[in-house]
């Protein structure tokens, strides 16, 4: 049965917190400046990079880290996806939120909770958690977002 949100929840994309140095809006060269030389970026523009720790353990910075997927849009990133190593078992989601939401300084009372996944819709950024197969998160820019999509659609009617 979904929960509804207690609060509201007035962040803006400056306030959206940062994974591991990657921050909401970085440029393909400010992500690959955090990466160094231990992983490669090769978006331009728009496009993804996608890395998985299943055969290699993932670099020390990305510690506890199993994939991460970035998105981007002109020249934007506007999406993070992190799925976590869980640590023996199933994760309880409730808690990971919780120790997110202290971590991060972000209002746990906003938190919406529905179908095994909880939801943070900020002013100008989403952050989702669930464990399907590991614990993920997804912050994104809502924003960039919505003129990614727009511009998708854009371009599958000219077709």
């Amino acid at each position: 049965m979904p929960c509804v949100a207690q609060e509201k929840c007035g962040l803006g994309l400056k306030d959206a917190p940062p994974f591991f140095g990657l921050n909401l809006g970085m440029n393909p060269k400010q992500v690959q400046s955090v990466f160094g030389k231990k992983l490669k970026v090769k978006v331009k523009k728009e496009g993804s990079f996608f890395q998985n720790f299943i055969n290699e353990p993932p670099p020390a910075f990305l510690s506890g880290v199993r994939a991460v997927y970035l998105r981007f849009f002109n020249r934007q990133l506007y999406q993070i996806e992190i799925f976590y190593e869980a640590e023996e078992g199933r994760v309880n989601l409730d808690e990971f939120v919780g120790a997110l939401s202290a971590n991060l300084k972000l209002p746990r009372a906003a938190w919406a909770e529905s179908n095994k996944r909880f939801e943070l819709n900020c002013a100008e950024f989403s952050l989702v958690a669930d464990n399907v197969l590991n614990p993920r998160i997804e912050l994104t820019d809502e924003i960039n977002r919505a003129e990614f999509e727009e511009s998708q659609k854009r371009k599958n009617n000219k077709k």
